[in-house]
């Protein structure tokens, strides 16, 4: 890997050694993947914001990068708190330490903004911005959405790029491999933008696909990309005539695609429980990644005036959430029994849910895939289930 003269200085220690160690820790990770160089980011964004017991390499990385006094070099934003004061099992098990971590990060100078929805208003990138973010469904909606560049970096990774605000240049920052790999058609009369996107990643896997046109909106693109990125590892898509890289097929794809794959809705159907698993749910779960304002009017219409016949969540953007209370639909949503939370439901279930019997239902098609126990529903489904539609 070519360094410049300031960067090697920086490798060499000329900042100390925590920093030479975030420097050598970048150079190794673009030697793997053939980087020739580092390049400069316009931000970063951490999932490391959970204080899990086993991620001890990374404490004792920001212990020390706070001892020396350093803080990030841009713009860094981080993912959501785990809702350890969401249950007796995460305050003892899992988060113990929660509030130690998150004044480490205070210290490193990092935005706390606890959403994976930070492109929507803590860290709003621009079209062509070098990146250096991980958390899988901030990345593709960055990459597919905004038409910014930041490969699916891990946790240590970020906070290395976050504090030389550097990246090695390989994959999806570059042009070559931004191109469309496989076409997707659809064959869709009952449009799921969640689902659509949990079998869009089972059926392509880590790699670019370029669906038909649909005209989408944010939120159906921010659940879209979700799916995706969490059921087949996919760090890009475009759809034809609505994301900014894909103005018409032709410019995605050279020649004709190498392989076209149609979603029915036969597919899509069967992602969604059955109604008797659906009614057997014993919560319902909104919001991963978190609802944005929007999302929330769009779903909470449904329960003004009404009572939830089981536990129903939300699980909201916190910058939206403030702006939420502002509103009268903060106060119908809680006489109706929801319950509005700004953590990771993830994080704040996985503790307490038992493997042996479903006991959500949701209409995030990320968390049907990471959570065990996670039944999906389609909107209508997971509203019927709440008790607030037929």
């Amino acid at each position: 890997m070519h360094l410049t003269g300031e960067q090697q200085a920086v490798l060499d220690g000329a900042e100390g050694p925590e920093l030479a160690s975030a420097m050598k820790t970048l150079v190794r990770y673009g030697e793997t993947f053939d980087a020739p160089r580092l390049v400069p980011i316009k931000s970063a964004h951490l999932t490391g914001s959970l204080a899990i017991a086993s991620f001890s390499g990374y404490y004792e990385l920001l212990d020390r990068l706070v001892r020396a006094g350093i803080r990030v070099k841009v713009r860094t934003t981080l993912n959501p708190r785990p809702g350890y004061d969401y249950s007796m099992q995460n305050r003892l098990v899992a988060f113990r330490r929660q509030k130690q971590h998150e004044d480490r990060l205070a210290r490193l100078g990092v935005t706390p903004n606890y959403s994976c929805v930070s492109y929507m208003s803590a860290n709003v990138p621009e079209f062509g911005d070098v990146l250096g973010w991980a958390e899988s469904s901030a990345v593709i909606y960055a990459n597919s959405v905004i038409g910014a560049r930041t490969n699916r970096n891990s946790i240590m990774v970020d906070v290395c790029m976050a504090v030389t605000g550097l990246t090695p240049e390989f994959g999806l920052l570059y042009d070559r491999n931004r191109r469309g790999q496989v076409l997707v058609r659809l064959d869709i009369e009952d449009m799921d933008a969640a689902a659509l996107g949990f079998v869009v990643g089972q059926r392509v896997v880590d790699r670019v696909p370029v669906l038909t046109h649909y005209p989408f909106d944010n939120v159906e693109l921010k659940n879209l990309g979700a799916a995706m990125a969490a059921s087949g590892a996919i760090g890009m898509f475009h759809v034809d005539g609505l994301t900014p890289e894909c103005p018409s097929l032709d410019s995605v794809f050279d020649g004709e695609p190498a392989e076209t794959v149609t979603i029915t809705q036969t597919e899509i159907d069967a992602v969604r429980d059955g109604r008797p698993n659906q009614d057997r749910a014993g919560m319902v779960i909104f919001g991963c990644p978190q609802m944005t304002l929007d999302e929330v009017k769009h779903v909470g219409q449904y329960f003004v005036g009404k009572k939830v016949r089981k536990p129903t969540l939300f699980h909201i953007v916190p910058h939206d959430y403030e702006e939420l209370r502002k509103l009268p639909l903060h106060d119908e949503l809680v006489a109706a029994g929801v319950e509005l939370h700004t953590h990771c439901p993830l994080a704040g279930l996985t503790v307490r849910l038992s493997p042996r019997r479903q006991q959500v239902l949701t209409n995030s098609g990320k968390l049907h895939y990471y959570l065990r126990g996670a039944g999906y529903g389609n909107l209508d489904e997971t509203l019927a289930a709440a008790g607030v539609k037929a």
